[in-house]
């Protein structure tokens, strides 16, 4: 019976440490430890574009920081999958109002699989040492974004695009960083313009990215860029084939009326086919014959030629000489 209760007291006791293993700890450097408040906060990292730097920030956890500076978070705080998050210390609110605050937090990858370990240095969060993969992996991509910080008015958005893109293909390997390579396009203003370039390889992506374990909140902002550049080429290709289609219809149009207009001529030429004889009398009316003159002339009597008159005036639809001259 002892031994049965000392085996459940030490499964509680292993239970309870495995639950309760600190996977982030690590010193804070507090030169004036007064100035801020006495306790590191941790928060889950959200890329979006709904704010003004492009993340939302999830309070998580806070971990009360000792004399020595030590904090710690237990692996409960964070999911089985690789997540951003970002350690933070606020400085007492009387004094950030009128102090230089530096640099106060530190962002990193972590899954409740790893461990994360700061040291002490000169810094309020200092160097770190990791195991995880897309931590390490991200701080690579850091040091290749820093060769472009220092550019101001040097700065080529054309050739930053295009190293940008063979980084992202050629080095990267996890899909979390290259997810943040591009949110970085997206805070520099270019990521709308390379995916109306390049949507195939984003749609490719954004599929790739569905398939996978990461949280769909970290890439909901592209699927909403996506979707918003499919609209608007579709919203083109829908003003282009309206467009199309009306000068289609236009040239229809006109095409019928040319055939209608052809059509009509040789009904009027059917119907003014005149015969000989009365071309013949109608060119001596329109010289200024008169109906002896033209029945002396062709040696036809005058009721005769009052026939072929008649018979022209029907075929051209007119009814005297003054119409017959007009239409000549």
């Amino acid at each position: 019976m002892k031994n049965t209760i000392f085996l459940f007291v030490l499964t509680l006791l292993l239970c309870f440490k495995a639950n309760g293993q600190e996977i982030v700890s690590g010193y804070l450097h507090l030169e004036k430890p007064e100035k801020w408040e006495e306790k590191v906060n941790l928060s889950r990292v959200q890329l979006n574009d709904g704010t003004a730097n492009g993340h939302t920030y999830i309070p998580v956890a806070s971990s009360v920081i000792t004399k020595e500076g030590y904090f710690s978070f237990d692996q409960k705080w964070f999911d089985n999958k690789d997540q951003i998050y970002k350690v933070h210390i606020n400085p007492i609110k009387s004094v950030s109002r009128h102090t230089d605050i530096p640099k106060n937090s530190k962002l990193f990858i972590l899954s409740n699989n790893d461990s994360i370990s700061f040291e002490k240095g000169t810094s309020l969060f200092d160097t770190y040492t990791t195991n995880n993969k897309a931590n390490e992996e991200w701080q690579q991509l850091k040091k290749f974004e820093s060769k472009f910080e220092n550019l101001h008015d040097d700065f080529d958005t054309e050739k930053y695009l295009i190293r940008t893109k063979g980084y992202v293909k050629d080095s990267l390997q996890i899909l979390l960083v290259k997810l943040i390579s591009i949110k970085k396009l997206d805070d520099k203003k270019l990521l709308e313009k390379d995916i109306k370039e390049n949507t195939a390889y984003y749609a490719s992506l954004l599929k790739e990215l569905k398939s996978s374990e990461i949280d769909p909140a970290l890439f909901l902002y592209l699927e909403n860029k996506l979707s918003l550049i499919y609209i608007e080429n579709t919203d083109k290709k829908y003003s282009l084939s309206i467009v199309l289609n009306s000068i289609a219809g236009l040239v229809i149009l006109f095409l019928v009326f040319l055939i209608f207009r052809k059509q009509k001529n040789r009904q009027n030429d059917n119907l003014v086919s005149l015969s000989k004889q009365e071309n013949t009398i109608k060119e001596l009316i329109i010289s200024g014959k008169s109906n002896k003159e033209i029945a002396n002339e062709l040696f036809i009597s005058i009721n005769t030629v009052k026939t072929h008159i008649s018979n022209i005036y029907s075929k051209l639809n007119i009814t005297n000489r003054k119409e017959l001259l007009l239409k000549k």
